[in-house]
């Protein structure tokens, strides 16, 4: 699979990192007229946000609410660590990085943008011998040296796989998070994204409720707003289909949210699902 290289430096200080973004500086910033879609929006700094492929890590901030506290922050600590981002100090909140020795060369191999205007990109630490703004082919070797890849393996991110991702990619991706979740490593050891968990139970950080994030996101936007939970399946009228692996059948994200009162599980596993 084939990508626009662009290098540059990583930041944190400042801002709110969680598990699958990061702030980047581009060497060259007319290297983001490259990628397809809605341009990046640079800061005062020319900063760019940066949104990792294919893992999505538990929501350190989403509406004020943050999901299990000790997983969310050990994702974003786990990219941080990973990219050699060292002396890591947060606010009393854990919710804005003060200090870090951080502007740590790296690069992106990105494609395109999400609505946002973020980058959607492979995040890479270190140099590496290509010209930077080429089309850049990614090997597997290369690929394994992610740190989405890494975050995957090692269970700090779950799976989200959206439409464009290539299938070799998606596989080698699922086999880390086989492994991850055979070795109960990270966030599997407590997953109760397919075993069922009691959506008032979010809201307690005692209970360490950890959930596929995208799932997190659908009950807290609902929650804000509703208290009667008959409604919520139904309440995402923009509900995304997903394509269910390796069966090849379409549905609404909507439909696989099964729900007994305010007892709710997914029916299908995180990694069997590509977002269309």
């Amino acid at each position: 699979m084939s990508f626009t290289l662009i290098k540059g430096t990583f930041h944190a200080v400042g801002y709110s990192p969680d598990g699958d973004s990061i702030r980047f500086k581009a060497s060259n910033i007319e290297n983001w007229s490259k990628l397809i879609g809605i341009p990046p929006q640079l800061n005062e700094f020319n900063h760019v946000q940066i949104r990792l492929i294919g893992i999505d890590s538990l929501e350190t901030h989403f509406h004020q609410c943050k999901q299990s506290v000790k997983w969310a922050l050990s994702a974003a600590n786990f990219l941080l660590e990973y990219l050699e981002i060292d002396e890591v100090k947060w606010n009393q909140e854990k919710n804005i990085i003060v200090k870090a020795d951080d502007n740590i060369e790296g690069f992106i191999l990105a494609k395109k943008t999400d609505q946002h205007g973020r980058p959607l990109a492979f995040v890479f630490k270190g140099k590496i011998d290509v010209i930077d703004g080429d089309i850049f082919f990614l090997p597997i070797e290369l690929f394994f040296k992610s740190v989405n890849y890494q975050s995957l393996l090692y269970g700090e991110s779950y799976p989200t796989y959206y439409r464009g991702l290539a299938p070799t990619l998606r596989r080698k991706m699922t086999l880390a998070v086989n492994q991850a979740r055979k070795e109960d490593r990270g966030v599997w050891k407590f997953d109760s994204t397919n075993k069922g968990f009691h959506v008032w139970d979010l809201f307690d950080e005692e209970k360490n409720i950890v959930i596929l994030p995208k799932l997190f996101r659908r009950l807290v936007s609902y929650l804000e707003i509703n208290q009667e939970l008959e409604g919520f399946k139904y309440s995402v009228v923009k509900s995304e289909k997903v394509l269910i692996l390796p069966a090849q059948t379409k549905k609404l994200f909507r439909d696989i949210i099964l729900q007994e009162e305010a007892i709710f599980k997914l029916s299908e596993l995180p990694e069997n699902l590509v977002y269309l």
